[in-house]
């Protein structure tokens, strides 16, 4: 781990961190148009970095184990999100309430304590993924980043939205907000310093990672593919990321077998 592995890391969880604050600048409208395809570009990249960088890599530093500590990511991640769906539910249900068209009464149930603490836990997860992702390789880094980011869109918007019903002004729920994306650079250092420190844990952390990656493509990303009337476009921007990674994996194969 160089350097500029690190760099790369923080500058990637910095672009994470500009995602909370979606809420205040990004229009439903906006989303609505856009993010599909975008979410199917995302599943493209990040599926074919776990096939491509994550898992083999991470086989490679520690044999079949890594498959078994992938699949217990895989699972976990799983549990998780059942656990705290209801709070991704809400949020993405009220995106549509952002930016103060959305009035709050007396009385909401919207627990900001809660929303935040739940955002506080998965940013964590989503800078250890990224950092882990960075120690494979800086396209399975970008891929994964690109696709936590993505993911986070609507749900920061939601998040925004439930804060303001909550009867937050739009200066306290940014703040809020951008707060609790810090929480990912201590996922990221987490990683980076285990990892230096312990070696012999970077195959472990790549099948997580993997695991987790996994999930979030096959089973958060990829069935977007099969909602709205614009799957052509959502077929092309899957397409178009798997293309992206697969190329730039064999480009980098078939540089490092003629060097």
């Amino acid at each position: 781990m160089d350097a500029n592995t690190v760099l790369l890391v923080f500058i990637a969880v910095g672009l994470d961190g500009l995602a909370g604050l979606a809420g205040g600048v990004l229009s439903e409208r906006w989303l609505q148009r856009r993010l599909p395809a975008l979410v199917a570009f995302a599943a493209g990249t990040l599926l074919s970095a776990v096939f491509l960088e994550v898992l083999p890599e991470a086989v490679e530093a520690r044999g079949e184990a890594a498959f078994a500590w992938a699949f217990a990511s895989f699972v976990a991640l799983a549990l998780m999100e059942w656990a705290l769906g209801h709070h991704h539910h809400d949020a993405e249900c009220a995106a549509g309430h952002a930016h103060g068209h959305h009035h709050p009464h007396p009385g909401s149930p919207t627990l900001p304590s809660a929303l935040l603490a739940s955002d506080a836990l998965h940013n964590v997860g989503d800078g250890a993924a990224v950092a882990a992702a960075f120690l494979v390789s800086p396209q399975a880094g970008f891929a994964t980043a690109f696709a936590v980011i993505v993911h986070e869109l609507p749900q920061e918007v939601g998040d925004y939205a439930l804060l303001r019903a909550a009867g937050w002004t739009r200066a306290r729920s940014l703040m809020a907000l951008g707060a609790v994306q810090l929480t990912a650079a201590l996922g990221a250092a987490g990683v980076l310093l285990g990892t230096r420190y312990l070696p012999s844990l970077q195959g472990t952390v790549l099948a997580i990672a993997g695991g987790s990656f996994l999930y979030i493509g096959a089973v958060d990303l990829l069935p977007e593919l099969r909602r709205g009337p614009d799957s052509r476009q959502r077929v092309v921007g899957f397409l178009c990321g798997l293309l992206l990674i697969g190329g730039l994996h064999f480009a980098e194969r078939f540089a490092g077998g003629h060097g």
